[in-house]
């Protein structure tokens, strides 16, 4: 599991290998390989930017302990701040030192349709939009927002597609969607801007959690969530989980592995109970 720099401690007992559930049974789980991508926030300046990257590519170099924990850079925090362009010469120190994966938050405010929008504020964020995916991140971050236009230009990308963290509940909720529905999860995400999209069309996703202490939510109760809302089988939904593992930064290339063989061992048991 990939940790932000800022979501600090309250990840600490999902720590644990095993957990009670609802019933107050004891659930045996797969053990978390904790990971942590170091995380640039939007509301700062450039040159704090900098002073994270370059600590970050600092600890990777210096630590045996420091190249296994860390294991990418992110720009994230409020979107209506600042500009990725504003940072962008700072993840270029990144990605020309070829060492750590790079993550954008993005798509998370509205925007215009196109390069024609009349309102500068949308034709602003679809112009940041722009400039995110034309500079190729490993990842997207919630991309949520995005045009119907932009969200082709990913849908035609080659070599290879840029895979979306998407985080239903976080994004549900900041939207309200469910508020349309007395409060219900599953009816507000099937009004998710992108998911049902993305999953038709076979668009390289990963299914995370965001602020889970303040959404009180797990990787169990999204995953769950998403098949419920687009009535998904067992079988689509390992596979979603297993070509995820595809996505994980893993810039020394160790645990891309071990998960699949985990995963697949994991799944293949509980396919074997039903």
């Amino acid at each position: 599991q990939e940790f932000e720099t800022k979501e600090r401690e309250r990840f600490q007992h999902e720590l644990l290998q095993k957990n009670d559930d609802e019933n107050g049974e004891c659930v045996v789980r797969l053990p978390l390989i904790p990971r942590l991508i170091i995380s640039v926030d939007r509301s700062g300046t450039l040159h704090q930017a900098n002073e994270n990257i370059d600590l970050a590519i600092e600890m990777f170099r210096q630590s045996d302990h420091g190249s296994k924990i860390i294991v990418g850079v992110e720009l994230g925090g409020n979107p209506t701040r600042n500009d990725f362009r504003d940072f962008e010469p700072a993840f270029e120190i990144a990605r020309r030192e070829g060492l750590l994966p790079i993550a954008i938050h993005c798509g998370e405010v509205p925007m215009g349709l196109n390069e024609f929008e009349k309102d500068p504020v949308l034709l602003k964020a679809y112009e940041e939009a722009v400039s995110i995916i034309e500079f190729k991140p490993d990842r997207l971050g919630h991309a949520l927002l995005f045009s119907d236009s932009l969200m082709e230009t990913l849908l035609q990308q080659q070599n290879p597609s840029i895979p979306i963290e998407c985080c239903p509940t976080s994004n549900v909720m900041t939207l309200e969607l469910a508020c349309r529905h007395g409060g219900n999860l599953i009816d507000g995400t099937k009004l998710h801007p992108q998911l049902g999209k993305w999953l038709k069309a076979g668009y390289p996703i990963s299914i995370n959690t965001d602020d889970s202490g303040l959404f009180c939510t797990d990787q169990t109760r999204e995953l769950l969530l998403v098949a419920k809302a687009y009535g998904l089988e067992r079988v689509e939904l390992s596979e979603i989980v297993l070509s995820s593992v595809e996505h994980i930064f893993d810039p020394r290339g160790d645990t891309k592995e071990r998960l699949r063989m985990d995963l697949r061992r994991r799944i293949d048991e509980l396919m074997a109970t039903t």
